[in-house]
């Protein structure tokens, strides 16, 4: 399946704050994970960092995640607090499986290379 990965990895002052955020979007978020095309909308927290809370998003294409995202703004966007770090990061979402020679390839022939074979 194709589509947009979105990655937004926050940083919290505490983790105690983590904590909190963490369970507010989980409530928060539960009626995104019913929009057309949110194949994921899901909040992760560190094993290792308990102030760093990842929100992992996957949209079935551009056009739904981009509705989403106005969605979002016209409901007065995102709670950002100054001493809150966020970055975010976005990819064109493929799906990848291994060939017959252990190579990974793209499971679609279609997004394959025609020019570059990577051993």
């Amino acid at each position: 399946m194709a589509g947009v990965r979105v990655v937004v990895t926050i940083n919290f002052p505490s983790s105690e704050i983590a904590e909190q955020a963490a369970a507010g979007m989980v409530e928060a978020h539960a009626p995104i994970r019913e929009r057309e095309g949110a194949v994921q909308y899901e909040v992760f927290r560190s094993a290792e960092d308990p102030c760093k809370v990842v929100l992992m998003e996957h949209w079935a294409n551009r056009e739904l995640y981009d509705k989403h995202w106005k969605q979002q703004l016209a409901a007065g966007g995102p709670d950002l607090d100054p001493s809150v770090k966020m970055g975010i990061e976005f990819y064109n979402y493929e799906e990848y499986a291994i060939d017959e020679d252990g190579h990974w390839m793209p499971a679609d022939p279609a997004d394959r290379s025609k020019t570059i074979r990577w051993k």
